[in-house]
């Protein structure tokens, strides 16, 4: 039939496993209705040509009722349809509904501005990247209001509701840029759409690794700045001044604050160090004891970038360190400051 030729055009290739549970069903139900739709325009143009009026005097008989037959042929038909559409189509829906057992887990945040994509080890994407072969469940959630997440080559569509988690899972079988957006219209400023990128294996393992290191191509203060978007810091703090459950950021490195026992605490290296692996040891006055402690989370190197990027929303931020060198009273370290 002509209608096929132009079904390459609607579905792209297919680039998943899940595509044939997919791509039958539509195509019969397509037939079907490419007949349907022949099968009554013929009726009718019979129809015309059958009883058109010859004279202008000839009036046409008052319509009956139509023949049981008829009405029995087309409930059979709409009931065949029918029930070619659920046997056709259920195993498929059942596959995609179900995710294989060791599926690799990736979450997805959904709001007006983009995608966030977030591997197991914590790294944070605004595209796809999934390894060929190898069975990749979704788990998304929306920030804002009602969004999908559609991927025509992989042939999945899920909306994503607000407040609910929608999942969904695929496995690519071809390595390749494909198109990843929101087929839900998300209102007045929505940007959805990115794209999916299958690696094989092994390049999807290095490009993991990679990403992974958030230190390769970042300075201290970057790295701490990812950090703390990363590891949900920003839900207690913010970095404006503004309070929330946590005190701000801004200019706390470098200054004393009194604390809910009674003392006085200087913000420094150390203090930020403690206040990240046991936050409630010494908690600023006004707060309540409430953080979650990092210890064995974060590692040394990881609490010096955050507290390298601490000091730069802080108008004391240098003022430590320049005071070191004083500290520990090395007078060469004087003299070279002299000579500068």
């Amino acid at each position: 039939m002509i209608g096929l030729a132009f079904m390459a055009t609607w579905l792209p290739a297919a680039a998943s496993r899940q595509a044939e549970g997919v791509d039958g069903p539509f195509q019969g139900l397509y037939v079907a209705a490419a007949f349907a739709v022949a099968f009554a325009a013929g009726l009718a143009l019979a129809y015309v040509m059958l009883f058109r009026r010859r004279d202008e005097s000839a009036r046409g008989a008052p319509a009956g009722r139509p023949h049981p037959l008829y009405l029995g042929l087309w409930t059979l038909l709409a009931a065949g349809l029918a029930v070619y559409a659920l046997v056709a189509g259920f195993p498929g829906f059942l596959d995609q509904t179900v995710p294989p057992y060791g599926a690799y887990p990736v979450g997805v945040t959904a709001r007006n501005d983009g995608f966030d994509f977030t591997y197991p080890g914590g790294h944070v994407a605004d595209t796809l990247h999934v390894a060929v072969g190898k069975p990749v469940q979704l788990t998304m959630t929306s920030e804002d209001v009602i969004h999908g997440l559609s991927v025509p080559a992989m042939r999945v569509h899920q909306a994503i509701l607000p407040g609910r988690q929608a999942t969904a899972w695929f496995e690519a079988t071809l390595a390749d840029t494909f198109d990843l957006r929101s087929n839900i219209h998300g209102g007045e400023g929505a940007a959805l759409r990115t794209a999916l990128v299958s690696h094989q294996p092994a390049d999807f393992d290095e490009w993991l690794r990679r990403v992974s290191d958030i230190f390769t191509g970042r300075t201290l203060a970057e790295a701490g700045e990812l950090l703390y978007n990363r590891e949900g810091c920003k839900a207690c703090h913010t970095t404006d001044g503004t309070r929330l459950v946590g005190p701000s950021f801004k200019d706390v490195y470098g200054f004393e604050f009194p604390t809910r026992d009674g003392k006085t605490v200087l913000v420094d290296d150390a203090y930020i160090k403690e206040s990240i692996l046991t936050p409630n040891v010494s908690v600023v006055a006004g707060y309540e004891p409430v953080m979650t402690p990092y210890e064995g989370k974060l590692g040394d190197k990881e609490i010096e970038a955050i507290t390298a990027w601490l000091k730069t929303l802080s108008s004391k931020g240098g003022a430590a360190e320049e005071a070191e060198p004083e500290a520990e009273g090395d007078p060469a370290a004087g003299d070279g400051q002299e000579d500068k």
